[in-house]
């Protein structure tokens, strides 16, 4: 009886073929947690919107600051991330929370701080110009398109510890390309894809017609 082994060619052959093989479904198993961190930062944005609206509902239609305003104290502080976590069922900030997104890398405290990164962030622009730190839901139209919160960093210590958002600080790294974006009447747009130009002053809508950014 002949007994016929494999060949050098041979196994190298199975193995570049495994190895294609195991590419593919590494492929694929990003992509499918690329879709789930998206699907769930959407999730989060919306909940998010609901404490937002639920606290406008409170505020004679007001919403929270953008930030404290150099008011610390939490009971005091008009910023949205002490006035809106009261209006959820979330124990804690950090982690795997609303307020964080789950495709953001950093760890943050279970309590929010001034100084806590913030992965979502709020439309600082609503705020500028003098204009009334609390924004009132109705004072402009196409609010539908408008930006509340969207995923965001601070660029200059890159841990997102602000709680408002300029154009500057919009963070397109966490969802392949394209950020997840809530808007002034709670909706969510799923996906802003990067603009050609990387000009998020021009592919978001941050103010209405007419308002000075």
């Amino acid at each position: 009886m002949i007994r016929r082994a494999f060949t050098l060619a041979e196994l190298l052959c199975v193995v570049a073929i495994l190895m294609v093989l195991a590419g593919f479904v590494f492929m694929a198993a990003s992509g499918v947690l690329r879709f789930a961190r998206r699907t769930a930062c959407t999730a989060n944005l919306r909940q998010v919107g609901m404490a937002t609206l639920a606290y406008a509902a409170d505020h004679r239609d007001r919403l929270p600051a953008e930030q404290n305003y150099g008011i610390d104290d939490p009971r005091r502080s008009p910023a949205w991330f002490f006035r809106l976590p009261p209006y959820t069922e979330q124990t804690k900030v950090g982690g795997r929370s609303i307020f964080q997104c789950p495709g953001h890398r950093g760890e943050a405290p279970q309590v929010f701080t001034n100084a806590t990164p913030k992965s979502y962030k709020f439309n600082s622009y609503l705020d500028n110009r003098g204009r009334h730190r609390h924004y009132r839901l109705g004072s402009a139209r196409g609010e539908s398109r408008l930006v509340m919160f969207t995923d965001a960093v601070a660029g200059e210590t890159g841990m997102g510890q602000w709680g408002q958002c300029f154009a500057s600080a919009v963070d397109d790294s966490r969802h392949a390309g394209a950020v997840c974006v809530l808007c002034l009447d709670g909706s969510t747009l799923e996906r802003v894809s990067t603009p050609a130009d990387g000009d998020w002053m021009k592919a978001l809508r941050w103010l209405p017609e007419g308002w000075k950014p």
